[in-house]
């Protein structure tokens, strides 16, 4: 081997050996992205359980969920250059806000759970027959956002009672009489505070993460929820979090009550909050749930309006139906021939 030879392999092993190291060490280094990608999607006849009820259903309904965690320098770099589908890097300022750490942000995503399944349970026994009773004591402010025109008028712990002189009883309530506003209107919020009724108005502002809808900019939680239900209804979901899954709670709780089987045979999936009215509400990771709906082998996914061209747009082989209110998944569900 020539000296020439030898000084030109030993360069490339030089480079070969910092390039691998440079890809250990990118791992290692957090970038302020999070990575969102396809999760699973779980039968939910193993996740739900209700008095009185039965799972001898021929079809299944599925839960779909995203997986989200901060991205590396590698995977920055990677998913930017490779650009593999149904991986998206976003800004962990649209997904973790500048004044909340994950410890805040996991405990208000588990309290939204806690209070999806609280609807889902309500909408489901009502559709059932049953009488239920849900309520709470107002929406507790646990933060205020850094451009958020309250942050020099509300404070950590204030109770809203009412908004535009409607009561408040529950932080879902809250975020839709604020929403009934156009961005840059002003809300009237009565807060207690320390057992004192205070009157403010704030401006609305837009949020980045939910374009197009009027904001004040604060995280609330329901403030001492109350409830009482004529079953029990066990709902085990353990380390999924967020209110995205409450529609199709509601569907397998009235499947485990129906003399029929009103899947017909059918894998359903879907996706898409729920309020006490049953009226479905847009989500995020929608092409992401599509993708773990698909790779389950699903034949039918439900989408609420907001999501459904994205939806649609992501679709291989499920066929993506959209819907409004549990009435038009239900619906929709009586017309299929059973297989």
């Amino acid at each position: 081997m020539s000296f020439g030879t030898e000084k030109k392999l030993n360069t490339i092993t030089i480079i070969l050996v910092l390039v691998l190291i440079f890809i250990v060490l990118s791992n290692f280094i957090k970038v302020n992205y999070f990575i969102t990608a396809p999760g699973l999607a779980l039968p939910l006849d193993k996740i739900i359980t209700v008095e009185k009820g039965k799972k001898d259903a021929k079809g299944a309904f599925y839960l779909t969920a995203v997986t989200s965690k901060q991205a590396s320098l590698f995977n920055y770099i990677y998913i930017t250059l490779v650009k593999p589908k149904g991986i998206e890097l976003t800004p962990k300022e649209l997904t973790l806000p500048p004044e909340m750490d994950m410890e805040q942000y996991i405990k208000i995503m588990e309290d939204m759970m806690v209070e999806s399944q609280m609807f889902a349970k309500v909408v489901a026994l009502r559709k059932m027959g049953y009488e239920t009773d849900i309520r709470g004591h107002g929406a507790e402010v646990v933060e205020i956002m850094e451009n958020s025109n309250a942050r020099e008028i509300l404070e950590k712990g204030d109770i809203i009672v009412a908004i535009d002189g409607e009561p408040v009883s529950l932080a879902s309530e809250a975020v839709q009489l604020i929403q009934r506003h156009e961005i840059g209107d002003i809300v009237k919020l009565q807060v207690k505070r320390n057992e004192e009724l205070l009157n403010f108005e704030v401006k609305t502002i837009e949020l980045k993460e939910n374009p197009g809808k009027a904001s004040v900019g604060i995280y609330i939680m329901t403030h001492n929820r109350e409830y009482s239900f004529p079953l029990d209804i066990d709902i085990s979901t353990e380390n999924i979090i967020g209110p995205s899954a409450g529609t199709m709670f509601a569907l397998e709780i009235i499947n485990q009550l129906h003399p029929e089987d009103i899947t017909k045979g059918y894998k359903i999936a879907g996706t898409g909050t729920i309020d006490l009215e049953g009226r479905v509400g847009t989500i995020s990771g929608v092409v992401q749930k599509v993708m773990a709906a698909e790779a389950r082998g699903v034949d039918y996914f439900f989408v609420p309006l907001g999501n459904y061209e994205e939806a649609k747009a992501a679709a291989t082989s499920v066929k993506v139906v959209k819907v409004e209110t549990i009435d038009d998944a239900l619906n929709f569900l009586k017309k299929l021939t059973e297989q």
